[in-house]
């Protein structure tokens, strides 16, 4: 696995003269590259909706447009529960979108298919690839680096951190900061205190783990087997370990945690609004990224809200995740419309403390948590020390398959009461035939 780390010892000046060093700075009639062409353009971009991201890449098209007229820059914006599907069949066929934006986790599938074009030296206005990739922190481009050359770029690298909602703990006689769990069995005693159940209806929840999306479930799945000590995939992908002693712990945890805490049963949570429980009031806890920080705060929660580290089964060997979303090029695109897509994706990446105030996105670049945004950012260094700790959302050809295999293994157990090794049995039997395909 790869840990990436955010530097907190760069002083504000070398943190602002890294973010110009990203990429040279947002592009403008005088940096032109050479090769860029002087015809029109017109390019499309697919992405995943979420409210303030949405908003801000809108922006950025706009802005796009004064500096470089002769380009028009079409958007497609999709649910992040349907962009993998209709991506994977466009790329197949050599249609698709110009840029696309997908989960980090896809790259290495759309490598092996050959759909990916690498980073445009000159339009980055580098000389090698190691020049580019110096300017993350160190693993921050691993997800989209294949055989020494650089294929995506990421507009965020998440933690998951655990949100708690003040109002829930404080009406339960409980302080967020002080009650917080620091393990999941801290997490199990809180249930009976912020779960509250009127007749047969459970109003609000103590916590809950995701089960809108097989790829939510992965992503919280995934560290209490490593927090065991295990681990799902072999490092050369070709093996997957579903069933291994760590990850039957992990889902007997995971069920024994719900039946404390949650209702999944009870969730308005969808792939384009995870968050909505807590926002809501349903949930007194749950764990999201930093992202959700400005949809919370325009929320009826304003600045109701505490953040704290993810829970762990040892504190003192802490296990989180961090996953990220890139932004890739077409091959199958014509040259010039290729040149300008690297051209936007370099634009739009220019400005990382701007993601970090307008969509709460942290870029793995060095020099961010330097910047004004990061230091007044809430609980930024809550997110960090959890990115510190973080192995990335596993990579592989098989992604998607190893997912829903892991959801529907989670949900046979938690709604069906299967006991966890014979379903965790069942879902390595499912990836092993698609491994040895």
């Amino acid at each position: 696995m790869n840990h990436w780390k955010i530097s907190r010892t760069v002083s504000s000046l070398v943190a602002a003269a890294m973010l110009t060093l990203f990429t040279g700075g947002a592009a403008t009639a005088a940096d032109t590259p050479a090769n860029f062409p002087k015809g029109n353009v017109t390019i499309e971009i697919w992405w995943h909706e979420y409210g303030p991201f949405t908003a801000y890449v809108k922006e950025l098209i706009q802005a796009y447009k004064s500096v470089r007229p002769n380009v028009t820059v079409n958007p497609v914006v999709t649910s992040s529960g349907d962009i993998n599907q209709k991506l994977t069949v466009a790329l197949a066929t050599g249609t698709g979108p110009d840029i696309m934006d997908q989960d980090a986790s896809f790259y290495e599938l759309y490598y092996a298919k050959g759909v990916l074009e690498p980073l445009n030296l000159e339009v980055f206005g580098a000389k090698s690839y190691d020049e580019v990739l110096a300017r993350y922190t160190p693993g921050g481009l691993a997800a989209g680096t294949f055989g020494g050359k650089i294929y995506a770029l990421p507009y965020q690298g998440n933690s998951m951190s655990l949100f708690l909602s003040n109002k829930a703990f404080e009406a339960a006689g409980l302080s967020p900061v002080k009650d917080a769990p620091r393990t999941w069995n801290d997490m199990i005693a809180l249930g009976p205190k912020l779960k509250k159940v009127q007749g047969n209806r459970t109003v609000q929840k103590a916590f809950d783990f995701p089960y809108h999306s097989p790829r939510w479930e992965m992503q919280m799945f995934q560290p209490l087997v490593e927090q065991f000590g295990g681990k799902l995939l072999s490092d050369d992908g070709k093996t997957a370990y579903l069933n291994s002693p760590e990850a039957v712990k992990a889902l007997t945890l995971w069920r024994d945690v719900t039946k404390a805490t949650g209702d999944p049963k009870t969730t308005m949570n969808t792939p384009s609004n995870p968050n909505q429980d807590f926002i809501d009031g349903r949930t007194a806890m749950w764990v999201t990224g930093p992202w959700a920080t400005s949809q919370i705060r325009q929320s009826q929660l304003k600045d109701g809200f505490t953040v704290v580290s993810y829970p762990q089964v040892d504190p003192a060997k802490p296990h989180t995740i961090v996953y990220g979303w890139m932004w890739g090029v077409n091959k199958a695109k014509p040259e010039a419309n290729k040149i300008v897509a690297w051209d936007f994706i370099r634009f739009m990446l220019s400005k990382p403390e701007e993601w970090l105030a307008k969509a709460a996105f942290v870029q793995p670049v060095k020099g961010v948590s330097e910047t004004p945004v990061a230091k007044s950012f809430p609980f930024f260094d809550v997110h960090m020390r959890d990115v510190a700790t973080a192995s990335w959302y596993i990579r592989s050809e098989f992604t998607n398959e190893i997912g829903q295999a892991v959801g529907r293994a989670i949900e046979r157990t938690v709604y069906d009461g299967v006991d966890p090794k014979a379903s965790l049995d069942q879902a390595q039997a499912e990836i092993d035939k698609v491994l040895k395909k």
